[in-house]
């Protein structure tokens, strides 16, 4: 199920519990639905700790603080003469950690298109 290099793809929820699934040891034996659930409260808990104020730290994954974002003035790029009022909120911060940057800068070399630092040094 992997995309190819010029394709994005989507990992839904189903997704997740699937790869979760068949990754599981062979003597630790659930069912589809079980691991979605189980998912499914990690995902609430996570949110539920967010909502509350909380950091999520995960190590050698990431970690998930909610950041507040001022109030600004913004525009309607079809009428710019008016000016819009965009309130104070909050956001949902990732940031990743260090084994999970790894592998994404691992993945970034091997997908990269090796001649391309070579067309751009002529």
């Amino acid at each position: 199920m992997k995309p190819s290099d010029n394709e994005k793809s989507t990992v839904t929820k189903r997704d997740l519990a699937t790869r979760v699934r068949l990754a599981l040891k062979p003597d630790i034996k659930l069912h589809q639905a079980q691991v979605a659930e189980v998912i499914s409260q990690t995902l609430d808990a996570i949110r539920d700790a967010l909502v509350d104020g909380s950091t999520v730290e995960l190590r050698n994954f990431g970690v998930f603080k909610i950041e507040v974002r001022k109030s600004r003035v913004g525009r309607n790029p079809k009428n710019p003469s008016v000016d819009i009022s965009i309130p104070a909120r909050k956001v949902v911060k990732f940031r990743s950690g260090k084994e999970m940057k790894n592998q994404l800068c691992t993945s970034l070399i091997e997908t990269e298109d090796p001649t391309a630092h070579e067309q751009g040094a002529g």
